[in-house]
């Protein structure tokens, strides 16, 4: 059984001190233009987040139901593989018959997630580390919203960074790399929290 607290702490460590962008480095497989526009930045994370939901859900239930009980364990990573994209085709399958508007808007952002290893990582770490499926979710959750934040504030400060100040060598990719290596050192302050 969880307590309140200990939700609390794994809802914490998926926000903050394990952030699957910036500190993993899971998330980043995302396209170029979710790093430098907001709003596609936050489209781009909420499909993350969903996915991620879903993919933990699932994988918790194949693990638990037929990886572990058939003692297949070391099928795992093989086995969430197959589960993230085959759940991504499946959503933008059904998106295209049931919303169409929304299947307009979002299936660029999720045909990305399909090769991002962040709904992959979740499922992965979520079994590793044994959560039972409350925990998992609020783990995946606070992951998804976590990531979305960290890549709606990074294309947010790649509008405040002014490339006509920065050095000639800095200009481009080198200020993204020290942005993003700045933002995560802010995140590992973290490292030491703890509820309990």
């Amino acid at each position: 059984m969880n307590t309140a607290l200990e939700l609390a702490g794994v809802a914490l460590a998926a926000l903050l001190s394990e952030n699957l962008v910036l500190v993993s480095c899971m998330g980043i497989g995302t396209h170029q233009k979710s790093f430098q526009d907001s709003r596609e930045a936050i489209r781009t994370g909420l499909c993350l987040t969903l996915v991620m939901v879903l993919g933990v859900l699932f994988g918790w239930l194949l693990n638990f139901l037929v990886l572990t009980r058939f003692n297949l364990v070391h099928f795992q990573v093989l086995a969430f593989s197959l589960l993230i994209p085959g759940l991504v085709a499946g959503l933008r399958r059904f998106f295209k018959a049931c919303v169409p508007e929304l299947s307009r808007r979002t299936d660029d952002n999720l045909a990305s997630i399909s090769t991002n290893c962040a709904a992959l990582g979740a499922a992965l770490l979520v079994t590793q580390r044994s959560y039972g499926l409350t925990s998992a979710l609020i783990f995946a959750l606070c992951g998804g919203i976590g990531a979305t934040l960290a890549l709606a504030s990074f294309a947010s400060l790649q509008k405040e960074v002014d490339l006509n100040r920065c050095p000639k060598s800095f200009r481009g990719t080198p200020i993204q790399l020290i942005t993003a290596g700045l933002m995560a050192m802010a995140l590992v302050g973290y490292y030491g929290l703890y509820l309990g």
